[in-house]
C-alpha cells in the first residue's frame, strides 16, 4: 500500500540530491529513507533511485512518480489545513479556476453565494492550460473552462464535465458604422472591412471566424491584433476594424459608455461550450450551487434554439 512517506523521501532526494540529503531535511536517518524508496519501488516491481559515486539520482520509474508525489503531498498537506481551518471557523474551502472573461462576468456572484452558503472561495484566473493542468496536480476543486474547437478541454482521471451553457460570439461595430442599427444582417456584408485579431495565429475563435467567413465567400483582412478584450472594444470604437466578441466579454453598457454596437448577423451562429470541471472529492451540493449560479450570470447570451452553430 501506498504511503506518504514514500512519497516525501522520493521528493525530498529528487530536492537534494541524495538519500544523506534527503534525511537530513526531513529529519529521518538515511536507512528510513532507504525503507520508504525501497517500498515505494516494490509497488511497480522497479527501483526509484539510482545511486553511485556521482549521487543519488531518480530512475526512469522515479521520474514517474515524481509528479505525482508532489501533487499527493501537496494535497494531503491543504486537506490536513482545510480541515483545520474548517473545524475552526466552520466554513469550508473551495479552490476555483475560472478563465479571465467568465470571471468579469460571473465571479462577484459566484464568490457571494457560495460564501452565504458556508464556504470559503480561493478563486485563481488563468489560461486553459493552466487551469487544467492544476485540476491534474489537484491544485483545484473546481474549474471554470471553455472548449476548444475539435479539441476537448482535458480532463484528468477522476475530473467530471459538465456544460454549462453554450456562448455566442457576437459581431461588434463602431457606433456610427453604416450597417450598424439597420438590423440584422449577412456577414458577407462586411469582407471589405478589417478585423480586430487575436495576438496568436492559432487564436481558436480567429479559426472558427476564419472559416465562417471562407464559407460566407470572402478571407477576412487582418487589422489591429490584442488578446484584451478591452482594447478590442477600444479599436473597435476607433473605428480600426470590427471582432467577433464571446458574450462574457461584452460589458451589459456597451452601446452606452464605449461606442460601440452589436449586429446580429443572419446564418450560422459561432459559439463555443463553457464548462465546468469539477474534483472527484467535491459534493454534489456544492457542484450543484457553482452551476446554478453560473448559468444565472450569463446575461445578454441570446439563445440557441432553432440556429445553425459552428463551435469555437
Amino acid at each position: 500500500m501506498l504511503d506518504l512517506r514514500q512519497f516525501a523521501a522520493l521528493r525530498a532526494v529528487a530536492e537534494h540530491g541524495s538519500v544523506l540529503g534527503a534525511a537530513a531535511a526531513l529529519g529521518w536517518s538515511q536507512p528510513t529513507v532507504t525503507h520508504h524508496l525501497r517500498a515505494l519501488g516494490l509497488t511497480t516491481g522497479l527501483p526509484v533511485i539510482d545511486s553511485s559515486r556521482a549521487g543519488t539520482q531518480l530512475t526512469s520509474a522515479g521520474r514517474l512518480w515524481l509528479p505525482h508525489a508532489i501533487a499527493i503531498l501537496d494535497r494531503a498537506s491543504r486537506a490536513e489545513g482545510d480541515v483545520a481551518k474548517t473545524l475552526a471557523d466552520g466554513r469550508r474551502r473551495v479552490r476555483l479556476g475560472i478563465f479571465p472573461t467568465a470571471a468579469a462576468r460571473v465571479l462577484p456572484a459566484l464568490v457571494r453565494a457560495l460564501d452565504s452558503s458556508g464556504y470559503s472561495a480561493r478563486v485563481v484566473e488563468g489560461e486553459l492550460h493552466e487551469l487544467t493542468l492544476m485540476m491534474d496536480q489537484l491544485a483545484l476543486d473546481a474549474a471554470i473552462v471553455f472548449e476548444r474547437p475539435g479539441d476537448p478541454a482535458p480532463a484528468g482521471p477522476g475530473v467530471r464535465r459538465s456544460s454549462l451553457f453554450a456562448e455566442r460570439f457576437t459581431l461588434i461595430a463602431p457606433s456610427g458604422h453604416p450597417l450598424a442599427n439597420a438590423g440584422s444582417r449577412h456577414l458577407l456584408e462586411f469582407s471589405g472591412e478589417p478585423w480586430v485579431f487575436g495576438v496568436r495565429e492559432t487564436d481558436p475563435g480567429d479559426l472558427a471566424f476564419t472559416a465562417a467567413a471562407h464559407a460566407a465567400g470572402f478571407d477576412p483582412r487582418i487589422g489591429p491584433r490584442t488578446d484584451d478584450y478591452r482594447v478590442v472594444r477600444a479599436y473597435v470604437a476607433a473605428g480600426l476594424g470590427l471582432a467577433m466578441v464571446p458574450e462574457l466579454a461584452l460589458p451589459e453598457d456597451l452601446h452606452a459608455q464605449e461606442g460601440v454596437v452589436t449586429v446580429p448577423l443572419l446564418g450560422a451562429a459561432l459559439t463555443r461550450d463553457v464548462l465546468l470541471l469539477t474534483a472527484p472529492t467535491l459534493e454534489e451540493q456544492t457542484i450543484a450551487l457553482i452551476s446554478a449560479t453560473v448559468r444565472a450570470q450569463k446575461v445578454g447570451t441570446a439563445s440557441t434554439e432553432g440556429s445553425d452553430h459552428a463551435n469555437v
